[in-house]
C-alpha cells in the first residue's frame, strides 16, 4: 500500500472504528488482507488497542456478554444431558475456558459468524440468546474436535483423580 492509499484509506475510516464491526464490507476486507500476508494483522475481535473503545461502545460490549454468557449455558447444558456425573462440573468449566480463548482469539471464519451473530438484533431482545440453534452453531465453530479431546481428557483425569482419592480414604478409615 502507498501514502496516497493509506491516506485514503484513513479519510474513509469512520470516526468511532468500532462500528466498523458491524460493516461486512470492511470485515471482508480485513479478512482479505489477514489472508494476503498468512496472518493475523488485528482485524477482527483482536481488539489490541481498540478495546478502551469497545469499553465505550455498550451495545457490542453488552452483546458480546450476551453471547458469550448464552454460549456458556448452551455448553452447559449440552454437557448435562450426557449425564458424565462426577466429572460434569470440569467439563464445563473446561469448555467455557476453551470457548472464551476462541471468543478472544477468532479464527477470520469465527469472527465472521461471530460479528454477524452480534448484529443480529433478533437474538438481543432478552437476557440470554434464546435461539439454541444459532447457539449449536457458533459451538460447533468454536469447539474443535481437539477441543473435545481436551474436555474429554480433563473430565477423565479429575474422575480418575476422584477415585483415587476415595479409595486411599477408604483404605484408611477400614
Amino acid at each position: 500500500m502507498n501514502q496516497h492509499e493509506f491516506n485514503e484509506n484513513q479519510n474513509n475510516l469512520p470516526a468511532n472504528p468500532m462500528n466498523l464491526l458491524l460493516d461486512e464490507e470492511y470485515l471482508l476486507q480485513a479478512v482479505q488482507a489477514e489472508d494476503a500476508v498468512g496472518g493475523n494483522i488485528g482485524a477482527g475481535l483482536d481488539w489490541g488497542s481498540a478495546f478502551g473503545n469497545l469499553m465505550l461502545n455498550f451495545e457490542i460490549l453488552g452483546r458480546l456478554t450476551t453471547l458469550r454468557i448464552s454460549l456458556n449455558k448452551e455448553v452447559r447444558l449440552l454437557i448435562n444431558n450426557w449425564n458424565l456425573g462426577a466429572a460434569t462440573k470440569i467439563a464445563v468449566k473446561t469448555a467455557r475456558e476453551r470457548i472464551l480463548e476462541k471468543l478472544k482469539l477468532p479464527t477470520p471464519e469465527l469472527r465472521q459468524h461471530i460479528l454477524l451473530t452480534l448484529g443480529n438484533d433478533e437474538l438481543y431482545g432478552e437476557e440470554f440468546i434464546s435461539n439454541r440453534e444459532i447457539l449449536r452453531e457458533l459451538l460447533e465453530l468454536l469447539l474443535t474436535p481437539e477441543d473435545w479431546e481436551t474436555i474429554a481428557a480433563v473430565a477423565a483425569d479429575s474422575l480418575k483423580q476422584q477415585i483415587i482419592h476415595q479409595a486411599i480414604a477408604e483404605k484408611l478409615s477400614a
